[in-house]
């Protein structure tokens, strides 16, 4: 077989999250169309262990998320051990492409590419790492560093269509070297024909689930006032038939444990940690929330209408591109717990709404594995034969 190109991925930690989903499916599937990729990331991460033995793939020691001017020496010690990498290989292969994902992985990854003379440097946006949630100094640093970035980047992924309008706010050039293509999810894997109807008065559990993160964006201390106020608001006799599971861990796992226990909620409040297994969660929940502070477009709400749960979420980043309210969900404003308590009980209490919302027909083609990887591979053909 011919190789027609290679693409290096660059992303700082493969956990469960929408941006390493699209590295390892771009990295899995690449190579059906005669293109071969190198995966690079840090070492942390739920699905190291699935990549570790991977042909092509590189996990560094150095490359970590965090930022800080006390880690400023590891900093220093990973982008050049990134640098190395790549201008190994760009050595040996004249026409490769990198592909960096998150926004630490975005800045590194391109500087390192530009310094290794690679000659194409793709970055996908996955949200904006500057947001209303930081403080005016983090907002203006990052802002600063994307904008200067921008300046050696090729091109743009966005997965969202908010985040490219943002984009050609923000930067120079962006609407002209920016593209659209969704992040993709195994839509076989998660796509139900239909959702059977349950009837809560007779005895069925009602459950609420979400997937997430435990750090400050997920914002998952709303989604536990939000359930609390939804069970003490239902009947007394199905209040012991709902339940919320959450799947996930992170850095505020102590603070949830301690909020849940001190609001007795151990028996309805399931923390099942990361799972590889997700679809058979979904396929087994009546309901999706997520209580997200700022997101890019979370491949878990695609999921979870493939899965035919209605998604009650802040209207952040792209959601607002897959749900529709009162057809498959409710969008509801930011940090308004309350309110998303009161559309969790209205899909509870009204039965031909959540009839409703599980049979509405999305179009979420876009978002299919294989559509991806085909946009994907266009994009990159665009860029080698530039280079012939």
């Amino acid at each position: 077989m011919s190789v027609r190109g290679r693409v290096v991925y660059i992303i700082t930690k493969l956990e469960l999250g929408g941006a390493q989903k699209v590295c390892l499916a771009l990295h899995q599937d690449l190579i059906k169309s005669q293109m071969i990729s190198t995966l690079i990331s840090g070492k942390e991460g739920i699905l190291v262990e699935e990549v570790e033995n991977l042909n092509h793939v590189i996990l560094l020691e150095d490359f970590k998320r965090e930022v800080g001017l006390k880690l400023f020496f590891y900093e220093i010690r990973a982008f050049w051990n990134l640098w190395k990498v790549l201008r190994s290989i760009a050595k040996k292969y004249p026409d490769v492409i990198v592909h960096t994902h998150s926004t630490k992985a975005g800045i590194v990854g391109r500087w390192a590419a530009f310094f290794a003379r690679i000659k194409y440097r793709i970055h996908t946006v996955h949200g904006f790492g500057f947001h209303d949630y930081q403080s005016w100094y983090i907002w203006y640093t990052i802002f600063l560093f994307e904008w200067v970035t921008s300046f050696i980047t090729s091109h743009f992924v966005c997965v969202s269509k908010k985040d490219k309008e943002r984009g050609s706010k923000c930067f120079p050039f962006f609407a002209r070297k920016s593209s659209l293509i969704r992040a993709a999810v195994d839509d076989e894997k998660y796509r139900m024909a239909k959702k059977s109807s349950k009837k809560w008065h007779e005895g069925a559990k009602i459950v609420i689930g979400t997937i997430a993160c435990f750090k400050p964006q997920k914002n998952m201390i709303d989604l536990l006032r939000a359930f609390y106020k939804l069970k003490n608001r239902l009947p007394v006799s199905i209040q012991s038939l709902l339940f919320l599971e959450i799947i996930g861990d992170g850095e505020q796992r102590q603070m949830i444990e301690t909020w849940i226990q001190e609001h007795k909620l151990e028996d309805q409040i399931i923390l099942h940690g990361w799972q590889n297994n997700v679809d058979q969660f979904l396929h087994t929940w009546d309901i999706f929330s997520l209580s997200s502070l700022w997101e890019g477009l979370p491949c878990a709400v695609v999921e979870a209408r493939l899965a035919r749960l209605p998604v009650v979420a802040y209207d952040v980043g792209g959601i607002g591109e897959i749900i529709k309210n009162g057809d498959n969900g409710y969008l509801v404003k930011p940090g308004d717990w309350r309110e998303l308590s009161n559309r969790l009980f209205d899909l509870i209490h009204e039965q031909s709404l959540y009839q409703k919302c599980t049979d509405y027909t999305d179009v979420l083609n876009p978002f299919y594995r294989e559509t991806m990887v085909e946009e994907h591979v266009k994009l990159y053909r665009s860029f080698l034969e530039k280079s012939k």
